[in-house]
């Protein structure tokens, strides 16, 4: 069992625009199993986020923007990353890690550019906390 918790929808079209909210559906073995929003927050009966597949969208898209094909990272407390700015306020991708348990994990997105090397490559786009060890409390009882 793993909960997931949706920390963070960072993504501008364009500079000087609005930030855009991401849905984020879940699927597992091809299956739709739940559509998180940011601040989202659901426990799932799988061993790892690896068992999962994630699809992402623009709510409400009045833009002309499209995602680019998704770039995704999993990282653990003990992982590290080269310094990468948080942008819009956001602390960065190490200070996040920094505040984690060993058990929990970031499951970071990039949907702005698939370009490594531009400054809007930011792996911030949706941030998503992986509990691996949740405790299941009167929150999820049926």
């Amino acid at each position: 069992m793993i909960e997931l918790l949706y920390l963070a929808s960072q993504l501008q079209c364009g500079s000087n625009s609005a930030l855009l909210n991401i849905k984020v559906d879940i699927y597992q073995n091809q299956q739709l199993i739940k559509t998180m929003l940011k601040n989202d927050r659901v426990l799932l009966p799988v061993d790892s986020v690896g068992e999962l597949t994630f699809r992402y969208s623009i709510v409400n898209n009045t833009t002309q923007c499209n995602l680019a094909t998704p770039t995704q990272q999993v990282l653990s407390p003990k992982d590290n990353l080269p310094s990468m700015a948080g942008i819009y306020q956001q602390d960065s991708v190490q200070t996040l890690l920094n505040g984690l348990d060993d058990y929990e994990e970031l499951f970071l997105v990039e949907l702005g550019t698939t370009n490594q090397q531009s400054a809007a490559f930011d792996l911030q786009d949706v941030v998503i906390k992986v509990d691996n060890n949740p405790t299941v409390s009167s929150l999820y009882a049926d």
